[in-house]
């Protein structure tokens, strides 16, 4: 029997009472199901969420498909003009994604607020929201992966080879920018008093 249950949070993050047999139990909850948890809580939130990733990742997505097919990659280096070169939608829709990872952070501060006042750790916080925010936004990339494939026809010599390249790019830019948006934005989150940061989200 551990000696607390906050001691493990979040792997060991609730209880439930069985009320015929007066048991305490305890619920387990891995990082991934409590992420999903939190995602179906704020199911309005996550669904409109989602949509706009979903617009901005199709742009995203076409961008890089546009270098692949200009420069056989990606390239930030010298603007030509907006209707010969694809770097200022690149950027555009690059600080766009930041965006919204920065707003779905800071929509958690009361959550972060909550674990830190019973006894989370940081880590587990930083690594809690961070698999939340992808969770999120996975099916926003893969909708904009359908919609350029499907409907956003590319040249006939783009070929199979670069569809590939510029979805696994697109896929290694959405990974770096979530990190590089959630993991100072949440840990920076940790260390505001827990209590500020739950009135500030209510």
């Amino acid at each position: 029997m551990p000696n607390s249950i906050t001691s493990y949070f979040p792997i060991l993050v609730g209880k439930k009472e069985s009320y015929v047999n007066s048991v305490l139990e305890v619920i387990q909850l891995t990082y991934i199901s409590f992420a999903l948890r939190l995602l179906f809580r704020d199911r309005l939130y996550s669904v409109a969420y989602g949509l706009v990733g979903t617009l901005v990742f199709t742009f995203f997505l076409l961008t890089i498909r546009i270098h692949f097919h200009l420069y056989s990659g990606v390239s930030l280096t010298s603007i030509v003009s907006f209707d010969q070169s694809p770097q200022i939608l690149f950027y555009s829709t690059s600080f766009a994604l930041m965006t919204l990872f920065f707003f779905h952070c800071l929509h958690g501060l009361g959550d972060i607020g909550v674990m830190m006042a019973i006894g989370g750790n940081r880590l587990g916080c930083i690594w809690l929201h961070s698999l939340s925010l992808f969770f999120l936004f996975l099916p926003s990339f893969l909708l904009a992966i359908m919609i350029n494939i499907g409907y956003l026809n590319p040249p006939t010599d783009f070929g199979i080879g670069n569809e590939l390249k510029s979805i696994f790019t697109c896929l290694v830019l959405f990974i770096a920018l979530g990190l590089l948006v959630s993991v100072p934005t949440i840990g920076i989150s940790t260390y505001i008093d827990p209590y500020k940061s739950i009135r500030r989200q209510k």
